[in-house]
């Protein structure tokens, strides 16, 4: 496990990267944050799986300069590899970091309905989701939270969807 001041440093660094928004945050976006906070406070355990490309859902567009450009970083990346990746079928979390890296896999709870919600990775699975079309029938290892009861946390993240006009 990663030590504390490793975790730190990683987080600070993300934040850091994140600063430039502070100033364009909305409603949904303190929402968002709160949702994440009670994600990691009220999960029971986390697990990797892979999951069809298309059962996975944004939790927020990508309406922001600094996110829309590094999509297109990422978007051409994948498409300068897409027959390779094509070829491999499932993209563990290995494959991922080779290709978009990131300080952490994309994260998602799994709703009622078997579709599954990012709420960290949204830029990555944007790219993912511009590259490859259904019939690739691409698999994406992820990140899934799980909880005694994911009501109240699917709600929530539903109710930030519709803010987005993602619903």
């Amino acid at each position: 496990m990663k030590s504390l001041v490793t975790w730190l440093r990683q987080l600070g660094h993300y934040l850091w990267g994140k600063r430039s928004e502070l100033q364009e945050m909305s409603k949904a976006d303190v929402l968002l944050a709160k949702v994440v906070l009670d994600i990691h406070r009220l999960r029971t355990c986390s697990e990797f799986i892979g999951v069809p490309l298309f059962a996975l859902c944004q939790i927020h567009p990508l309406n922001r300069e600094n996110s829309l450009q590094a999509t297109e970083k990422r978007i051409a990346i994948l498409q300068k590899h897409k027959n390779a990746l094509l070829k491999k079928l499932t993209l563990s979390r290995e494959i991922l970091q080779e290709y978009l890296p990131s300080v952490s896999a994309i994260k998602v709870v799994r709703d009622d309905s078997g579709k599954f919600i990012a709420f960290e990775g949204n830029g990555r699975l944007a790219a993912l989701h511009d590259v490859f079309s259904v019939t690739d029938n691409m698999t994406i290892e992820v990140e899934e939270y799980l909880f005694k009861d994911n009501t109240k946390i699917i709600r929530r993240m539903n109710r930030i969807r519709t803010l987005h006009n993602l619903l």
